[in-house]
């Protein structure tokens, strides 16, 4: 499942221990956003087919006008969209801008990340929350 987030919920979602939270900044009517949501949305779906808990998945409507304070504030002016920004026992550990039209291609860079975690934490196990 993908949630969406807004200022009211961004830090208090992401920010937490536990779990990685991959969040997908994107805008409304961004051609690159457009084509890289379904494979995110395949993703996704893969992970919780293989009832994967310990990732989970958001959404920030990059482009939102009334977003724009809460952006400028907490230093989330991004390079582009769409973004995937990574975070992990409540801080954050690195970002990607680009579009994606494979969803093994995206599952591949959010496993890359998890073996990131893997190699500076220790172990991450994807199937526990």
């Amino acid at each position: 499942m993908i949630v969406d987030l807004t200022p009211d919920t961004y830090f208090d979602t992401v920010k937490i221990e536990g779990p990685l939270h991959v969040v997908m900044h994107y805008g409304e009517t961004c051609g690159p956003c457009n084509l890289t949501k379904p494979y995110y949305q395949a993703v996704v779906d893969h992970f919780v087919d293989h009832k994967v808990t310990n990732v989970k998945f958001y959404r920030f409507h990059q482009w939102e006008q009334s977003y724009r304070e809460f952006i400028d504030k907490n230093d989330l002016k991004l390079p582009g969209v769409p973004t995937l920004r990574f975070y992990f026992m409540g801080d954050f550990m690195n970002q990607y801008t680009r579009s994606y039209n494979d969803a093994d291609e995206l599952k591949k860079g959010i496993i890359d990340i998890i073996e990131t975690i893997e190699t500076t934490m220790g172990e991450f196990n994807l199937y526990e929350s």
